[in-house]
């Protein structure tokens, strides 16, 4: 008789397990309080790239083995994932010799900008390629993979492992911000990110400056233009005079994008942790903390879990 295992969580944690663990003999319910879109991995800008995780060595391999993934589907239009050019800068104030992120990229997928092309004020460029995950078509698509898979979806709030620790072999934890009281984590904390949405120019290239902070991110449904980085703040919300200080930041290195009408803004709270807690804890397996590397690292990390699972 195969396993009845409970995926808690609903967002892209939980939904890279469901899909690893579907090709496999166990029956797999996932309960969470909300589902696509109404959750915080529908908010992400969600490009490949090591961010909060890049002092983790655990987490070279789960990015690779994410890439990798993504880059495998990327063959197919319907998944909404493609690869795409993104631009890292650096300028004077935070040059570093060795970027660590630099040991995350797979080999040849990552190369240096010739000086005589850099910006003013721009000291050291890379020129990258990466997976572009498109929330609004990639979750979607996950969740419709698993379902027809027989994985089933319930709609439920879980205060406590003990309401479902009766019905399941195993039960994997995907709650995110949520372990703050299902587990009495106090570790983990909301780091708020704030984006404006612009007109979107899908050959645009993503575009990464932590010093100003920028990036910008092109999707087919809106350029996202961000962010902010606001620890231990708890509301989804956005601030007028934060979004008209992000577009500044964008249209001093993109005048041109002054054109593009503004359609909108939103706020997410990224699930931050020291180390992302991925272990066995007896028949919980627990998989939170990502951060901002959400995506970068999920399949790596649901591949974690299957392993500690058998």
């Amino acid at each position: 008789m195969s396993k009845k295992i409970a995926i808690i969580g609903s967002g892209i944690s939980g939904l890279s397990c469901a899909y690893l663990l579907c090709e496999k003999d166990y029956n797999i319910t996932v309960i969470a309080k909300a589902f696509s879109p109404n959750i915080t991995s529908n908010r992400a800008a969600a490009f490949w790239f090591p961010y909060h995780i890049r002092n983790d060595k655990r987490g070279v391999s789960w990015a690779q083995k994410s890439y990798s993934f993504y880059e495998e589907l990327s063959a197919d239009a319907s998944t909404g994932i493609s690869m795409k050019q993104l631009i890292k800068v650096l300028r004077e104030n935070e040059i570093e010799e060795e970027p660590i992120w630099v040991d995350f990229i797979p080999k040849g997928a990552c190369k240096k900008v010739p000086q005589e092309n850099l910006s003013p004020g721009v000291e050291v460029a890379y020129d990258v390629t990466v997976p572009l995950i498109e929330t609004q078509i990639f979750l979607p698509y996950l969740k419709n993979y698993v379902s027809a898979k027989n994985v089933k979806f319930i709609e439920r709030e879980i205060s406590s492992f003990d309401e479902i620790k009766d019905d399941f072999d195993f039960v994997i934890n995907c709650t995110a911000l949520g372990s703050q009281k299902l587990c009495n984590d106090k570790t983990i904390i909301p780091v708020r990110g704030q984006v404006a949405l612009i007109e979107t120019k899908t050959d645009f290239p993503i575009y990464l400056d932590n010093e100003k902070p920028l990036y910008i991110v092109p999707r087919k449904d809106a350029m996202i233009v961000g962010g902010t980085y606001e620890e231990n703040m708890y509301e989804e919300n956005t601030e007028p005079s934060t979004i008209e200080k992000i577009l500044n930041n964008a249209y001093e290195v993109f005048p041109e994008l002054k054109q593009q009408k503004i359609i909108g803004s939103w706020a997410g709270l990224r699930p931050y942790r020291p180390t992302v807690r991925v272990e066995k804890e007896n028949n919980i397996i627990h998989n939170y903390g990502h951060g901002g590397s959400g995506f970068t690292i999920a399949f790596g990390c649901a591949g974690e879990v299957v392993n500690l699972l058998q």
